[in-house]
C-alpha cells in the first residue's frame, strides 16, 4: 500500500512539473478569426493577439513593428503592409490599433476593395532578433460589394418561434433584427418598417452583432403586415442597404363589422363577418337554425382571406317572428348580431310613407312653377299686341292735334275725288330709334279711303316732332282745296 502511495505522489508532482514548464516557457502563437467579411468601399478590422518566447521579451519594445502578408509569406514576397512604413507606399492603407508591446497586434484596414480579398499572416518584428512570421495561421478576408441580409425573428412570450409566423391575439410579441458587424465609419444602422402605419417600439444595441428588437402587443390590425428590417451603411462613394422582411399572421376571434335588413317583395338581411381563421356563419330563425328551402335563401360571397358575407331572403310569411339571428364562429370564438324584423318592416313603411311625402311635395312645386310661368308670359304676350299699341299710342297723342289731324285727312281725301266706302288703306310709317332711351315705339294704322305716308321719329323731339308732322299735312291740304 505504502508503495502505491509513493507512485501516485510522483506521477502528480511529474504532472505538475510539465504544466509549470508550459507556463514559464511560452513559444510562438497567434490568435486569429478564421474569416471576416468586408464592404467594398469600407474598412475591416482584424482582432489580433500572440504570444512569442519568453527569451525574445526582452526584444518586444516600443520600436517593434507589425506586419501583414498577403497569400504568401515565404523570405520572397513582398509584405502589404508595415506599420513602420509610409501608408502612402502600402499596397493597402491601414493602421494597428493594438498596443504591440501588450501583444495586441490589432489592425483596421482602409477602403477595402475586391483586390484585397485573399489570406493574410502576421510577423512580429523587434529589436535583435526578434523577427517572427505566424505562418501556422491566418485570417481569410473577404470583401462583398453588398452587405448581407440581417436575419429577422419572431419571438412570442419570450419563446422564439421557429418556422411559424402565426401568433394569437393579445399576445406578446417581439420581433428581433440582427446582422453581423462590417467595419464603417460612421457605424451601420439599423431601421423598421412596415406595410401598416402602426407605432413601433423599438430597442438597439451594438455588439459583435447589430441587434433591434421591436415590442409590441399582437392584435388584428397587425395580420398580415410586412414588417422589414433593413441595414444600412454610409460610404464615401455611396451607401449600401440589406433588407429581411417577416409577414405576421395573427389569429383572432370573428367580428361582425356591417350588417342591416331590407324588406321589398322578400325581406332580405345580410351579416359581413371578418375572422381568423375564417369564420363560418349560420342563421338562426326564433331561435331555430335556418337552411335553404322554398321560404328562405343563404347564400355567401367571399370579401378576403379571412371576411365573408352571408345573405338570407325571407319570404314574408316568416316576418312575423320577431328575431333573426347571424352567428359567426371559429376555433377561436363567437360573434353574434340580432335583428328585429318588425321594427324592420316598421322601417320600409316609414321610409316609403316619407318617400311618397317628397315626390307629392315636388310635383306641388313643379304645377306651381309651370302655373307662375305661364301668367307671366300671357301677361307679357298681352302687352305686345299691334292694335293694343297703337290704341296706346293715339291715347297719349294730344286731342288738339287728333282734330287737327282728322280734318287734314278728311280734306286730303275730297279733294283727291275718292268715293267713300269701307275700303281701308295702309299707312306706312318710318320709325326713327336715334333715343335707345325710350320705352316703346308704336304705330296705329287708321282706316281710311286715302294712302298716306306718314313718318314718325321717336327722338329727342319726342311727341313734338310727330305733331308737326300732322300739321304740316293739313296745310298742304288746304292749300290745294
Amino acid at each position: 500500500m505504502s508503495v502505491n502511495v509513493e507512485m501516485g505522489t510522483t506521477e502528480k508532482i511529474i504532472i505538475f512539473c510539465f504544466l509549470l514548464q508550459g507556463v514559464c516557457c511560452k513559444d510562438f502563437n497567434i490568435s486569429l478569426p478564421k474569416k471576416i467579411q468586408a464592404l467594398s468601399g469600407s474598412c475591416v478590422i482584424i482582432n489580433c493577439r500572440f504570444d512569442i518566447n519568453e527569451t525574445y521579451d526582452k526584444d518586444l519594445t516600443e520600436r517593434a513593428a507589425g506586419v501583414w502578408y498577403k497569400d504568401k509569406h515565404d523570405t520572397g514576397s513582398s509584405p502589404v503592409f508595415n506599420s513602420s512604413a509610409s501608408m502612402q507606399n502600402s499596397f493597402i492603407k491601414g493602421n494597428i490599433t493594438g498596443e504591440l508591446l501588450d501583444k495586441d497586434c490589432t489592425t483596421v484596414f482602409y477602403y477595402v476593395t475586391s483586390i484585397h480579398s485573399g489570406q493574410y499572416f502576421f510577423r512580429i518584428e523587434g529589436e535583435r532578433k526578434l523577427k517572427w512570421t505566424f505562418a501556422k495561421s491566418n485570417v481569410s478576408v473577404q470583401v462583398i460589394e453588398s452587405p448581407v441580409n440581417p436575419q429577422v425573428v419572431l419571438y412570442v412570450n419570450e419563446q422564439e418561434l421557429q418556422g411559424q409566423q402565426e401568433v394569437l391575439e393579445g399576445r406578446s410579441v417581439s420581433l428581433r433584427c440582427s446582422a453581423e458587424t462590417l467595419c464603417s465609419s460612421p457605424p451601420a444602422t439599423l431601421t423598421w418598417s412596415s406595410t401598416a402605419r402602426i407605432l413601433l417600439s423599438e430597442s438597439s444595441k451594438l455588439q459583435e452583432l447589430i441587434i433591434s428588437d421591436l415590442n409590441f402587443t399582437a392584435a388584428q390590425r397587425h395580420n398580415r403586415v410586412t414588417f422589414t428590417c433593413s441595414i444600412s451603411y454610409q460610404l464615401q462613394d455611396n451607401n449600401r442597404t440589406a433588407h429581411s422582411s417577416i409577414t405576421l399572421h395573427v389569429q383572432y376571434t370573428p367580428q361582425i363589422s356591417n350588417s342591416s335588413c331590407s324588406s321589398t317583395n322578400v325581406t332580405v338581411c345580410f351579416c359581413e363577418v371578418d375572422g381568423n381563421p375564417s369564420p363560418e356563419v349560420q342563421w338562426h330563425l326564433s331561435g331555430h337554425p335556418v337552411s335553404n328551402s322554398s321560404n328562405t335563401f343563404i347564400s355567401e360571397e367571399r370579401m378576403s382571406n379571412t371576411s365573408l358575407r352571408s345573405f338570407i331572403s325571407l319570404d314574408h310569411s316568416l316576418t312575423h317572428t320577431n328575431t333573426l339571428l347571424c352567428v359567426s364562429k371559429n376555433t377561436h370564438g363567437t360573434s353574434t348580431q340580432l335583428f328585429h324584423l318588425d321594427l324592420v318592416i316598421q322601417k320600409e313603411i316609414s321610409n316609403l310613407f316619407l318617400i311618397l311625402i317628397g315626390a307629392a311635395a315636388g310635383a306641388f312645386a313643379i304645377v306651381m312653377l309651370c302655373g307662375v310661368t305661364y301668367t307671366c308670359v300671357r301677361k307679357n304676350n298681352g302687352k305686345l299686341q299691334p292694335t293694343d299699341q297703337g290704341k296706346e299710342s293715339v291715347n297719349n297723342v294730344d286731342e288738339e292735334n287728333q282734330d287737327d289731324s282728322v280734318d287734314a285727312n278728311n280734306i286730303m281725301m275730297s279733294s283727291a275725288g275718292a268715293t267713300t266706302g269701307n275700303q281701308e288703306s295702309i299707312i306706312y310709317s318710318s320709325i326713327d330709334f336715334s333715343n335707345s332711351k325710350s320705352r316703346s315705339l308704336e304705330v296705329e294704322s287708321v282706316s281710311c279711303l286715302h294712302v298716306e305716308y306718314a313718318v314718325v321719329l321717336r327722338g329727342s323731339g319726342g311727341t313734338a316732332g310727330a305733331e308737326s308732322s300732322v300739321r304740316e299735312s293739313t296745310r298742304s291740304t288746304e292749300a290745294q282745296d
